[in-house]
């Protein structure tokens, strides 16, 4: 599909999800409701997803340390640069510019970062799966949702298993088709070499030291998820028990994964909007209120800090384009 029809498709997406979610909507009670909006427990939010992002760097490091040592503070500043360009860019393009970032700072090359960036991604589906089996024994949820969580656990566990046999059949499956006479081509040949640095980098979690930690900052990022939706949960005042931040934190989180505009708009907002007016009954206006305050606290400051970052870096959003996941 071509990408103009992908990026339409995707502010179409938005589009709908935005006037599902304010299409009916009174300016007035909104504001009035937002100006009541608790700032301690939105401030506390804030610097908790701030947290998460050094927690993620953390564990990037873990994830990179076989291949190269990179230092924290790199880390922490690609990782920033990646949500700003996730913000801006369709097609979560951000993930490479992240790559390419700590790859033009390193000795890394970055097609083998952006594959420690899928390997990441994939461990972060993991701890969803995680909290959807914690949560969906506690929460009824209606037969087609439950059939939608059940593919995604599946899915995502065959997902993870391919990739640990993946670098088993890697060698043996790169060495059979370098001697193909077409493998001789330039252009092949250096498809070929951007394939198995990613391959490298996706299965690089086979080759480290660091599992145990690594799953226990996985599980440790999805605590902080939950207790920033609680922060925004107690912020707009909405009533709801431990279970039901749970609920809304899957869906969110499975909201951003829907093909949308940059920066997850329409879809979150509408995800959010639909839950708890539809499964916890609260008012339209209040849902509203913490859609907003839930996207602002997961936008606004990773935009912000990102952009200062990208500023203070050599990386152009044009080398995407250029670059291509290849040095």
């Amino acid at each position: 599909m071509n990408k103009w029809i992908k990026l339409i498709l995707s502010v179409l997406i938005s589009g709908g999800g935005l006037y599902y979610a304010f299409g009916q909507v009174d300016i007035h009670e909104l504001c009035i409701y937002l100006k009541a909006v608790n700032l301690v427990w939105i401030s506390l939010a804030t610097l908790f997803i701030i947290f998460s992002i050094a927690v993620r760097s953390v564990r990037w490091k873990l994830i990179l340390e076989p291949i190269e040592s990179i230092h924290f503070h790199a880390l922490f500043g690609s990782t920033m640069i990646g949500y700003f360009g996730n913000a801006l860019l369709p097609f979560r393009l951000g993930e490479l510019l992240r790559a390419y970032s700590i790859s033009s700072r390193n000795n890394i090359e970055t097609s083998v970062a952006f594959g420690t960036v899928l390997l990441e991604r994939t461990l972060d589906m993991l701890g969803l799966v995680g909290m959807i089996l914690v949560f969906g024994w506690f929460y009824p949820f209606e037969a087609g949702g439950r059939n939608i969580m059940i593919s995604i656990v599946i899915i995502t566990i065959i997902g993870f298993g391919f990739i640990l046999n993946l670098g088993r059949a890697q060698s043996n499956l790169f060495e059979r088709i370098r001697l193909w006479p077409i493998s001789q081509k330039p252009l092949v040949h250096n498809i070929l070499i951007i394939l198995n640095n990613l391959v490298n980098g996706l299965t690089s979690i086979k080759t480290t030291r660091h599992v145990g930690k690594i799953i226990f900052y996985t599980i440790f990022l999805w605590v902080i998820f939950y207790f920033i939706t609680y922060c925004v949960i107690l912020a707009t005042g909405i009533d709801l028990n431990w279970v039901g931040v749970g609920v809304i934190l899957i869906t969110t989180a499975l909201a951003i994964a829907i093909p949308a505009a940059p920066g997850g708009v329409g879809t979150h907002h509408a995800v959010s909007v639909y839950v708890l007016t539809s499964y916890f009954s609260v008012g339209r206006v209040e849902s509203q209120v913490f859609a907003v305050m839930l996207h602002a606290v997961g936008f606004v400051p990773l935009i912000i800090i990102g952009f200062i970052y990208f500023l203070r870096s050599s990386v152009h959003i044009k080398d995407i384009s250029q670059e291509s996941i290849s040095e």
